[in-house]
C-alpha cells in the first residue's frame, strides 16, 4: 500500500511516501522544509505541491496513493488545520482511507531506538504563552504506549509531572523543540535525549497509522470526524466562551 504521510504541527513541514506492507513500513521518498516565522511561504503554499513533487520522483501520480496518514498535533493550530484539510481533501477526492495519529507520539517513536530500555520518553513542542505541549510515552515491542495524557504545561508543572514519574523508578528523557526553548529550566531535573527529534517526522506518522490503514477502506463518516488534537482551547474560545452568535455573551 502506497501511503502519503504529512505532519504540519510545527513550522517544519514533513512529507513522506512510504510502502506499508504486512509487517513493515518502508520509506520511498521524503521532504522536510522549514517555513518562515512570518508566515510567508508557509505550509499552505507548499501543500499539496510537496506531495506531487515526491510522487514525481517515483514516477507516480496522486491516484496511485492508496492511503493517507496525518499528524493531528498538538501543535500550531493553523499548521494542523492546513495539513489535515489538505489530506482530507485528497482522501475524499480519490476515495482513499485516511488515519490520524498524535504528532508527539510520532516524535516518541522516532526517539525510541536511541533511548535506554524502560525509559519514559517526553517529546516537547513549544506551545508559546509560557507552555510546552508534552507527551509521556514508553517504548514497547517496536511501538510507543502513552502512560499519561498529552497536555500543555508550563515548565514548573512539567517538572512536577517528571518528579512524579521518577518516583516510580523510571528514567525520564526529554527532547524536541520545546525542550530547547526551556532548556535552562528543564535540563537537570529532566534528562535530555540529544538524539531525539526536534519535530515530528512524516515517516513516523506513517508507521503509527499503518495498522489502521492496512485494514481500512474509504469511509466518509470517519473522514469527516477526523479533527486536530489541540489539547488546549484556542484564543477565540478563551475570549468568547459563549461564541459570537445571537445572544452570545462577550
Amino acid at each position: 500500500m502506497l501511503v502519503a504521510a504529512v505532519d504540519c504541527a510545527t513550522l517544519t513541514l514533513s512529507c513522506a511516501l512510504a510502502e506499508v506492507g504486512e509487517g513493515e513500513v518502508t520509506l520511498l521518498a521524503d521532504r522536510t522544509e522549514r517555513a518562515e516565522p512570518s508566515g510567508r511561504g508557509g505550509h499552505s503554499a507548499r501543500l499539496p505541491g510537496a506531495l506531487v513533487e515526491l510522487l514525481g520522483l517515483l514516477e507516480r501520480r496522486l491516484p496511485d496513493v492508496e492511503g493517507y496518514a496525518v499528524g493531528l498535533g498538538p501543535g500550531s493550530f493553523t499548521g494542523l488545520r492546513i495539513g489535515l484539510a489538505t489530506w482530507k481533501g485528497l482522501a475524499y477526492a480519490n476515495r482513499r482511507p485516511i488515519a490520524g495519529v498524535s504528532s508527539l507520539a510520532a516524535m516518541a517513536l522516532d526517539a525510541a531506538g536511541a533511548a535506554p530500555a524502560g525509559a519514559v520518553l517526553v517529546p516537547l513542542l513549544d506551545a508559546r504563552k509560557g507552555e510546552v505541549y508534552c507527551g509521556f510515552y514508553r517504548a514497547a515491542g517496536g511501538r510507543v504506549e502513552p502512560i499519561e495524557p498529552e497536555a500543555a504545561l508550563g515548565p514548573v508543572a512539567l517538572l512536577e509531572r517528571v518528579a512524579s514519574l521518577r518516583r516510580g523508578g523510571a528514567e525520564v528523557l526529554g527532547f524536541g523543540e520545546g525542550f530547547g526553548a526551556y532548556r535552562d529550566v528543564l535540563a537537570g531535573p529532566l534528562a535530555p535525549l540529544e538524539a531525539g527529534p526536534g519535530t515530528p517526522g512524516a515517516l513516523a506518522v506513517a508507521r503509527l497509522a499503518a495498522e489502521q490503514l492496512r485494514a481500512a477502506t474509504f469511509d466518509p463518516q470517519s473522514l469527516y470526524a477526523l479533527e486536530p488534537h489541540y489539547v488546549r482551547p484556542s484564543e477565540a474560545e478563551i475570549k468568547y466562551p459563549q461564541g459570537l452568535g445571537p445572544g452570545a455573551k462577550a
